[in-house]
């Protein structure tokens, strides 16, 4: 790679980390999914997945998140010290921990969907105005081979 091409990636790179670090940003940011009950999307999106899928495991939730069974336990821990969901233990099995979304947190996670989709019909919609759907094929296209880059580099 000559000088000027390695200029080019670099360029593109940092164009990459900043988008990157505007998602990042967006998805730790707190939001007020109903009337003073605050989280951010890490936490909604687990608390959505386990009440559309009862009895799921914090590896399974690690797993579907490509996350650290670190990372998932504590979101789930967040998520049990607030309410929004039960932890059980199945008769003649100690060690799998299954979850299950409160009363509260099922109604939370309603509220999430609509929420979801209200947010996705305006993102939607802004996309539409300023792309093709080729344009949007291509960036998807491009997207998942970085992070197959990044999952195989292991970084």
């Amino acid at each position: 790679m000559n000088e000027q091409e390695l200029k080019e990636w670099t360029a593109w790179a940092d164009d990459m980390y900043r988008f990157v670090f505007d998602i990042m940003d967006h998805v730790k940011k707190p939001h007020e999914y109903d009337a003073g009950i605050v989280l951010n999307m890490v936490e909604m999106h687990t608390l959505a997945l386990i009440a559309k899928q009862p009895g799921i495991s914090v590896g399974d939730v690690a797993k579907y998140w490509n996350r650290t069974m670190s990372a998932a336990s504590r979101n789930v821990e967040r998520l049990a010290d607030k309410g929004y969901i039960e932890k059980r233990k199945q008769d003649g099995n100690a060690k799998t921990v299954h979850l299950y979304a409160t009363e509260l947190g099922r109604k939370l996670a309603e509220h999430h969907s609509a929420f979801d989709a209200k947010e996705m019909e305006a993102f939607a919609k802004f996309i539409d105005q300023r792309c093709t759907a080729e344009d949007l094929a291509h960036f998807v296209r491009v997207m998942k081979i970085i992070q197959e880059f990044y999952r195989l580099s292991g970084d």
